[in-house]
């Protein structure tokens, strides 16, 4: 961990990555990460990702640009890829909804995660659905009716979208806030309470 200058807290943590060939993932995250032309882990890649792939609860700080996307997305894309497809024109709509949630302060952060997401949900077969402020309101729920395993929001549209019911989050048990700090600091703590009080209890 010295040498990536890497701090932790906590117990039983697993030891960083030291390269992406070390890392246990599925074979077509492997391929993606090749395809792509990501060299090597960044510091918060090494260690993060080893902890979210046991699915344990982490937070991760890191600068901007350090890779903190990457260190969240694969260990919830190897969990989603194991799960059923979500359809939500089935009969039983109640208990329809994606399985993850990431959350972020900005339609541009959201956007540019879901830029990022797609690079491997797309060939994994995993849908996402961006909800963010500046794009239709109806569009968007037209999407979400379609289904889809993950949501990238703003927690003030995404509020908006559960109140219309638009979306249901009965299914959802990975939550990712990006920029945390960031979100309370610009007022949506409130909003954030609201969107895990609609999450399962696990």
């Amino acid at each position: 961990r010295e040498d990536y200058n890497i701090t932790i807290k906590g117990g039983k943590i697993p030891v960083p990555l030291r390269s992406w060939k070390e890392a246990n993932f599925a074979k077509e995250i492997t391929d993606i990460i090749e395809a792509i032309g990501y060299k090597e882990p960044t510091p918060i890649q090494r260690q993060a990702i080893p902890i979210g792939m046991q699915n344990r609860d982490i937070i991760g700080v890191a600068e901007t640009g350090s890779g903190k996307t990457l260190a969240f997305l694969i260990p919830l894309l190897s969990w989603i890829r194991t799960m059923p497809k979500i359809d939500n024109y089935s009969d039983d709509a109640s208990d329809q909804g994606p399985y993850a949630v990431i959350l972020a302060p900005t339609r541009e952060l959201a956007q540019q995660i879901e830029e990022e997401t797609n690079k491997f949900g797309v060939p994994l077969g995993i849908r996402t659905v961006v909800v963010v402020g500046g794009l239709s309101r109806e569009e968007q729920g037209f999407r979400l009716r379609q289904g889809c395993e993950i949501v990238i929001a703003t927690p003030g549209r995404l509020v908006d979208v559960l109140e219309n019911r638009y979306l249901v989050l009965n299914q959802c048990t990975y939550v990712v806030m990006d920029e945390a700090d960031r979100m309370i600091d610009m007022g949506f703590e409130g909003d954030v309470q609201r969107i895990l009080d609609r999450m399962p209890v696990t």
